[in-house]
């Protein structure tokens, strides 16, 4: 199978009487982005911003890993590229944002990884904007989970993925970069911080 053949839901159950909706036997839910753009709000008035990021960051860590782990051993994929190519194709079928990869080049065997590419219509960073205002730093925290865990799996170490570019900040994209931790300067360190025993499950 190739990622560009890769169709939510084609493999996705909806249950219209006992209220289970399910992609290869895992349960799913939908909930609206203005509840969860609410919860995000309340969760930054409760512990602060630097906290709600933090946890924020280990959910989409969590959420990306496990929806890896599925995608690996559910599909047959014809190369480690579209492997790799299906998380940004799910992640975009799943409603939560459009993934538009840019450049991606990687060597597992010499553990070189390098990923970048844009975001639209991030429903984190639209959500945020609504209920917080624009924001002096990128807010797309799930997001760079998700993407930090997928490719992680994927090379079997951790990388991380920061926004370079967010429309949380008032930037007409969302613009990311993957790479390995170490790779990273000062300012990553409280995202590594975060997912440091997570990265341990990878």
């Amino acid at each position: 199978m190739q990622a560009s053949d890769f169709q939510l839901e084609a493999d996705l159950e909806y249950g219209t009487r006992d209220g289970v909706n399910a992609f290869k036997n895992n349960r799913m839910v939908t909930f609206n982005a203005d509840a969860i753009g609410l919860l995000r709000q309340q969760l930054i008035d409760a512990v602060g911003v630097d906290t709600a990021r933090d946890l924020l960051l280990r959910f989409g860590f969590q959420s990306g890993l496990a929806d890896f782990l599925q995608m690996k051993t559910a599909y047959d994929f014809e190369t480690p590229d579209d492997l790799l190519e299906v998380g940004p194709a799910l992640h975009t079928q799943e409603g939560i944002v459009a993934v538009e990869p840019v450049e991606m080049e990687y060597d597992r065997a010499e553990g070189h990884f390098y990923f970048n590419g844009l975001w639209h219509n991030s429903y984190e960073a639209e959500q945020h904007v609504i209920h917080n205002g624009e924001s002096d730093h990128p807010v797309c925290w799930s997001l760079m989970g998700y993407g930090s865990a997928w490719c992680s799996g994927f090379m079997g170490e951790p990388v991380l993925e920061l926004e370079t570019r967010c429309v949380g900040m008032g930037d007409d994209v969302c613009e990311w970069v993957i790479k390995p931790i170490d790779e990273w300067g000062p300012d990553a360190e409280p995202y590594i911080a975060a997912l440091e025993d997570l990265y341990a499950e990878v």
